[in-house]
């Protein structure tokens, strides 16, 4: 998390909030969680205030994820031991996924503290998140081939700055997406973000 321009390391997974994730996904529970996203943001768009926020369903995986979160790193960065532990669990969020769903949703919102009526949302949400990152992949591919992104390991943050890059990314991340959503108080467009009109 960043607060006033500044790192500051949060408890992951335990103070809950309640968010709206489009009519087919609903309301989902989400932590903080001290997601390299928050830095980036910061570092590359000069925000002086990021949170990330992390929920999945169904919770019993976010109470999981949070005793996750208590060990100690010298527990977690044992690279062999965290290998057995996907290897066995694997079965198990297949089995999960097969009656919970695999559906991915992601949303950002921005505010300003300076101008309290400044209120700005996207959300993107897909029914399986497998999927959704082989798009996503692809869409970044398409905009390194066509000169919108530079060759390199980039946040997409870094790689994508101007206006119709980003929108035209994000309508290719978008073509599998079941939900598309933009909320303006500013004008900010439908397709100003996802690079295609709003159906």
């Amino acid at each position: 998390m960043i607060v006033n321009g500044r790192r500051k390391e949060v408890p992951a997974m335990r103070d809950y909030s309640r968010i709206h994730f489009g009519e087919k996904v609903g309301d989902k529970d989400v932590a903080h969680l001290n997601l390299l996203e928050a830095a980036s943001c910061h570092d590359v768009l000069g925000i002086g205030n990021v949170k990330t926020l992390f929920g999945t369903a169904p919770n019993f995986w976010n109470t999981l994820l949070g005793l996750m979160a208590q060990l100690p790193s010298s527990f977690l960065a044992n690279e062999p031991l965290m290998e057995k532990l996907a290897i066995f669990s694997l079965p198990i969020v297949r089995v999960v996924d097969y009656f919970a769903g695999a559906t991915n949703a992601m949303r950002i919102d921005v505010s300003c503290d300076k101008d309290p009526s400044v209120k700005e949302m996207a959300l993107y949400a897909h029914e399986n998140l497998e999927p959704c990152v082989g798009e996503c992949v692809t869409a970044f591919s398409a905009a390194l081939l066509s000169g919108s992104v530079q060759p390199g390991i980039w946040f997409p943050e870094e790689a994508i700055v101007g206006k119709e890059d980003i929108a035209a990314v994000l309508g290719l991340a978008g073509v599998g997406a079941h939900t598309l959503e933009v909320e303006s108080s500013d004008g900010l467009q439908y397709e100003n973000v996802w690079g295609i009109k709003e159906s």
